[in-house]
């Protein structure tokens, strides 16, 4: 019997070519990734995971704009014609008040196929979560919240190992700290599904979006073969793979290499050309270029467009004349490359005041002449990986928070982690 699985869903993020002057791309051809707030913890993700970037990086540690702000720099920018993406560190963060704020947002956009068709995650909003949130009390409560503001995914990442037998191994195991473990997530779940029984008939049931970090502690085919089997029997939606970058410098360990990424872009491709899926299965776009041709995707999949079509928003150090009584202008914000490395500087985000109306306004300005060096150095091969975000680290390593440094610290006093050697 053959087998007809949905199209492996890939990111988005532009295809226009890199040779394309930057003065010439409009801006309904921009999409913007705000990071309107970067706490961690309890009101938010409920989480604190050793390889988050807002827990490893200083520039972008406890940051926030505040819900207000955050929708009018939001506005501003959709009114310019940008594509814009708010996003929480947790969408049911502040007990939903991010979806009471926001609505229906999305975190990225995801598409299929050679015609670049928008997945069925991109057909309602998608709420990101930890999973923390909804292992409480009132998860009911949060997702009758998640429906009535038009979202109709969520999604939430799977921190987990399988054995050979399918059974998960302890938390204890798994090595990377401060996670929401999959026996947590499961959970999740399973409550979800059980959610979407109960209103059958009078809501459209609410999808489940799995995401999985993949590194050398769970990479071979071995691994994905079991997590396909998992989620194949928990009923999901979709299951999303993302390489591991090792933020922070805690896990060198766990990154794959390019053999090991080629590897997995095979096994993927096997698996879904040979194997029975309940569920679409994604890659994230941060694999990269090496060995992404056995995909058949479009020929832009892999190369990201991040500093020329894709932007990150990130809250800043305030300069320049508070807009109090005064006409002022101040800047607010960074506009950065790349999403998890928050590198190079492109630009920044201004606020604009007018005194005799007393309304408030806010403009992105790009920094032209560093969007178009950055763009040569991808150009010439600088930088050689279309994902080159372990490029940049290298390059210019960011200011790590206490926190990460005191992690760095203590991983000098214990033994690596051992990994399951592969049967391939």
């Amino acid at each position: 019997m053959s087998i007809v699985n949905s199209p492996v869903a890939y990111d988005f993020h532009g295809d226009i070519p890199f040779s394309t002057p930057f003065s010439e791309i409009k801006p309904e051809d921009i999409s913007l990734y705000i990071d309107l707030d970067t706490n961690v913890g309890k009101d938010t993700c409920g989480q604190n995971c050793g390889h988050c970037w807002f827990v490893n990086y200083e520039k972008v540690f406890e940051k926030s704009f505040g819900l207000e702000e955050g929708r009018a720099i939001t506005d501003a920018l959709r009114k310019e014609g940008y594509t814009v993406y708010p996003s929480y560190v947790d969408s049911f963060a502040g007990n939903g008040d991010f979806m009471r704020t926001h609505g229906a947002a999305h975190s990225r956009e995801f598409r299929q196929t050679e015609q670049k068709s928008v997945t069925d995650t991109m057909k309602l909003g998608d709420a990101w979560t930890s999973g923390r949130p909804l292992n409480g009390d009132n998860h009911e409560e949060l997702l009758d919240l998640a429906v009535a503001n038009g979202y109709g995914t969520i999604s939430i990442t799977f921190h987990g190992v399988l054995d050979a037998g399918g059974k998960l191994l302890p938390r204890k195991t798994y090595p990377i700290d401060g996670v929401f473990h999959g026996e947590e997530c499961i959970t999740v779940v399973n409550r979800i599904n059980a959610y979407n029984r109960a209103r059958s008939g009078s809501q459209q049931a609410l999808r489940v979006n799995i995401g999985i970090t993949i590194g050398k502690h769970n990479h071979t085919r071995e691994h994905l073969l079991r997590y396909v089997e998992l989620f194949n029997d928990l009923g999901v939606s979709t299951v999303r793979f993302n390489n591991f970058l090792d933020h922070g410098g805690r896990h060198p360990e766990l990154e794959l290499d390019r053999v090991e990424i080629e590897a997995f872009y095979r096994d993927a491709r096997w698996i879904h050309d040979n194997v029975g899926l309940h569920f679409q299965l994604a890659l994230s776009e941060d694999f990269g270029t090496f060995g992404v041709k056995v995909m058949g995707f479009p020929s832009s999949v892999g190369w990201c467009r991040a500093g020329q079509q894709l932007f990150t928003i990130i809250p800043s150090e305030r300069t320049g004349v508070a807009c109090l009584d005064r006409e002022g202008v101040q800047k607010v914000a960074d506009v950065v490359g790349c999403v998890n490395t928050f590198a190079p500087h492109l630009g920044m985000i201004v606020k604009t005041c007018d005194p005799a109306t007393g309304r408030d306004d806010y403009k992105i300005e790009f920094d032209a002449a560093a969007i178009a060096a950055f763009t040569q150095k991808r150009i010439s091969g600088v930088y050689k990986n279309g994902c080159f975000a372990r490029e940049i680290l290298a390059e210019s390593p960011p200011e790590l928070t206490r926190q990460a440094k005191k992690a760095l610290e203590h991983r000098k006093t214990i033994p690596l982690m051992s990994v399951e050697p592969s049967t391939r």
